[in-house]
């Protein structure tokens, strides 16, 4: 499963794939194809860089924790022999989940735009104004596998408003 995947035939009819496998080098196809799926992890990590750095430091075990996991992606991606497996522990549950049919990097891809999408929202906000708020309505935020995004879009209002606030 794994070469398939890494030749972008693993769901392919045995016509598309017989197509895409008719090439004079295959050793260069393979190559190929490593190649692009190296450069995918980089650009992977530099979304997983932007996330990091967006996302304001609000406590939570599931989020601390697959953070942690994707960032070490290069380490942990295999790409000869489980390219098609998630080379991840992803917990952080997302408020639109990724499509579970999507393997290997294209599920990290898909993950880490949603979360970014999420952490830039997030991120309007004062951090310590959202802190508030959780505590108020899900005091154990922080152990909890909860999407913070979910939690706080509700009291969208609340979190503009303390934006304008005096700071005392």
């Amino acid at each position: 499963m794994s070469v398939a995947y890494t030749l972008g035939i693993a769901n392919a009819a045995p016509e598309e794939a017989a197509r895409a496998l008719a090439f004079d080098d295959p050793a260069a196809l393979w190559h190929s194809h490593l190649d692009a799926l190296d450069a995918r992890v980089g650009d992977a990590l530099v979304v997983w860089h932007e996330v990091v750095t967006t996302m304001p430091p609000i406590r939570n075990v599931a989020l601390r924790d697959t953070l942690a996991s994707l960032g070490g992606l290069r380490r942990s991606y295999d790409t000869r022999f489980a390219a098609h497996e998630v080379p991840c522990d992803i917990d952080y549950q997302l408020s639109e989940p990724v499509d579970p049919g999507l393997m290997g990097i294209d599920y990290v891809e898909a993950y880490l735009v949603q979360l970014l999408n999420e952490a830039r929202w997030i991120a309007r906000f004062d951090a310590e104004s959202c802190v508030v708020v959780l505590e108020r309505i899900c005091p154990d935020y922080r152990g909890l596998h909860v999407n913070l995004y979910d939690l706080l879009l509700p009291h969208e209002d609340e979190l503009l408003s303390s934006l304008f606030e005096p700071s005392s």
